[in-house]
């Protein structure tokens, strides 16, 4: 009987061992669906009875630190969820800052919905989204065409792989000038395994320590 040629015998191991590959992953590759929930805040805490209440620097939002300036917990327009969200303008630009637990060499992926305040007319809002000081999104809408009915919220979604630190302070800052700023509602955080993560998220991840 005629013996396999050594090159046919290379192909079909090959063969055999990408597929075992394969099969093992997929086995041991959670679903998106499974990446556990880290932190999650719809800014539905403290509940306010008026169309907005103002909280300034070293106050307490909800599970947030009111980090700087001045941030308005509103329910006088349209929400990306619940019945309030949070204009990062209240009489100033403000900020708010959380820390999350966060476990080394891990990804996690940061969602939330973004809008702006449609009040004072057509603007371009700016701003900041960082994870221990790096800055890992930015707050960038325009409002132009919205209106308290019509918000135009668009999800965002932003990544950072934590390096040494068992603790990641999450903060959303304004930058935008004045009184109208940024909206935001609907802040998930996610552990993100790198199965999980889709690649071109794992080669921008922001590397944080």
């Amino acid at each position: 009987m005629a013996s396999t040629p050594p090159r046919a015998r290379r192909t079909s191991i090959g063969a055999s061992l990408a597929v075992a590959v394969a099969t093992l992953l997929a086995v041991l590759s959670p679903s998106p669906a499974s990446a556990a929930v880290v932190f999650a805040d719809g800014f539905e805490n403290p509940v306010i009875f008026n169309d907005f209440t103002t909280f300034a620097a070293g106050q307490q939002l909800g599970p947030w630190t009111v980090a700087a300036g001045t941030v308005d917990l509103t329910r006088d327009w349209q929400h990306a969820e619940g019945n309030q969200s949070l204009d990062l303008n209240g009489y100033s630009p403000g900020a708010v800052a959380r820390s999350l637990p966060t476990t080394v060499l891990t990804t996690y992926r940061v969602r939330f919905a973004l809008a702006g305040n449609p009040d004072n007319g057509p603007v371009v809002t700016s701003g900041t989204v960082t994870a221990n000081g790096q800055t890992i999104d930015d707050l960038t809408f325009d409002t132009t065409g919205q209106s308290p009915s019509d918000m135009g919220y668009v999800y965002r979604t932003a990544y950072f792989t934590n390096v040494l630190s068992h603790s990641t302070t999450l903060r959303f800052t304004s930058t935008t000038p004045g009184a109208f700023g940024p909206v935001v509602d609907a802040v998930r955080v996610e552990s993100c395994l790198l199965v999980v993560c889709p690649a071109s998220a794992t080669r921008t991840a922001i590397r944080i320590s």
